[in-house]
């Protein structure tokens, strides 16, 4: 379900790190705050809660108010341990909602309450079928969906464009047949649909699909005969402040305080599950571990991660720290949807706090692009990140995998930030890329 997460996770007043601590237990997040949702369809939310006490802890079971289904581990938690809340929220009526449940649990005489805040615009028309539940499963309500790819003059379909489908953190690719079409069975849902084809400008597109809104037609515009298409993927080191020439990588010169500026640098780091691949995480993990070797005392890095929250790994500790921060990028574990807005504004805020007049100023996304809700947040999202590079705080993205649609969303965010792009497809862009588009920034 398309909850629109960027956007009101980027401008409503939550608590950045997300974590509650209470009584010997640590909750991952409190509340949920969906704001305004066309064409609800409810899904499984998940709390994370850590026993951070040296006693084992039950969390007790209660009944709840019809519209929700709550999941609790089924044994007590273990010093150290975590487990999972797993909660279904299903309002039945139109409008706004603002309610919470409690959740109790041995260590305490007062609960903690989960809070659910947000606005139903309508309901999808399969909300009722489609609804998870954990009393009472079923299987996924199945469909046939169909996607044309055409020429938006000629209307003549497009055979062999490629097609990419993202739902949630996953995401498929495909080509059209003879007719220009593409047809897959389905659940019922929002994807983002990424359709190119050479010689036309590619498009993307948020579509909820349901048995009834089962077809889509993509019209792709061709391009003008001196017009030449974009290539994000190639692998190359894509600069969108100015072209860089990457020499093959050679042993590191030194990074000299005469020669180089500081840096103050803080890592946005996507950890959703979309990244828990061998072409992702293990590429971003060895591309931090080159850079922090590279790093001095008088540099600065932050490191936060995102998922279902954003949390402060590291904030502005010395570049010579090295071992606490490769220490933290080794344990980087990956799981949950992404979410990011809120991880944009820690990110912005830390790297003010730590700004250097004559330094490097930048926020590095590291992303396989995979970004939930985006659809309507990115006019907002772009005037930020715009705005921030004016006051000399720059953002630029790693990018991993083979995800389009959200890569060509976060280019346009790098060259909106004045930064750099840089896609990591193998090992050696891996050792190489970082490094060397950073001394490039920081050369004086």
């Amino acid at each position: 379900m398309n909850k629109l997460f960027f956007a009101l996770l980027l401008f409503i007043n939550v608590s950045l790190f997300g974590q509650t601590n209470h009584d010997g237990l640590q909750f991952s997040r409190t509340e949920f705050n969906y704001g305004k949702v066309e064409n609800w369809i409810s899904t499984i939310d998940t709390i994370e809660v850590k026993n951070i006490s040296s006693q084992r802890l039950f969390l007790l079971k209660q009944h709840y108010p019809q519209q929700f289904e709550v999941s609790f581990p089924s044994s007590a938690l273990n010093p150290g341990e975590t487990g999972i809340i797993a909660i279904i929220y299903n309002p039945k009526v139109k409008g706004k909602f603002n309610v919470s449940i409690p959740v109790n649990h041995s260590a305490s005489q007062t609960a903690v309450d989960i809070t659910f805040k947000g606005e139903v615009l309508n309901f999808d028309e399969y909300a009722s079928a489609a609804c998870p539940s954990f009393t009472k499963p079923h299987a996924p309500l199945e469909f046939d969906m169909e996607i044309l790819v055409r020429d938006s003059v000629t209307k003549q379909p497009l055979a062999n464009s490629l097609i990419e489908i993202e739902k949630g953190e996953s995401y498929t690719q495909h080509q059209t047949d003879n007719n220009g079409t593409y047809k897959q069975r389905a659940s019922i849902g929002f994807c983002f649909l990424y359709a190119e084809h050479a010689g036309y400008k590619s498009k993307s597109l948020l579509k909820n699909f349901n048995p009834k809104n089962n077809k889509v037609v993509i019209d792709l515009s061709p391009l003008a005969p001196k017009e030449k298409s974009l290539q994000l993927f190639k692998d190359t080191i894509i600069n969108v402040k100015k072209e860089i020439a990457v020499v093959k990588t050679e042993e590191h010169p030194d990074f000299s305080l005469s020669g180089f500026k500081e840096n103050n640098i803080v890592f946005l780091i996507d950890v959703s599950s979309s990244m828990n691949v061998a072409d992702r995480m293990p590429l971003l993990q060895k591309a931090m571990i080159q850079l922090t070797n590279l790093l001095r005392p008088e540099d600065k890095l932050t490191i936060i991660t995102y998922a279902n929250d954003a949390q402060v790994k590291l904030a502005g500790v010395s570049g010579s720290d090295r071992e606490k921060i490769i220490a933290v990028i080794q344990q980087l574990k990956c799981g949950g949807r992404t979410s990011g807005g809120k991880a944009i504004k820690a990110a912005y805020d830390i790297a003010e706090k730590n700004f250097k007049k004559q330094g490097v100023n930048q926020i590095i996304l590291s992303t396989d692009g995979g970004f939930n809700g985006l659809a309507d947040t990115e006019e907002e999202l772009m005037k930020l990140i715009e705005k921030k590079a004016g006051e000399q705080i720059e953002f630029s993205v790693l990018a991993f995998g083979k995800n389009r649609i959200g890569k060509q969303l976060i280019m346009q965010l790098a060259n909106k930030g004045n930064g750099f792009y840089l896609n990591i497809q193998n090992e050696d862009d891996a050792n190489a890329k970082l490094i060397e588009t950073l001394k490039m920034q920081s050369k004086k």
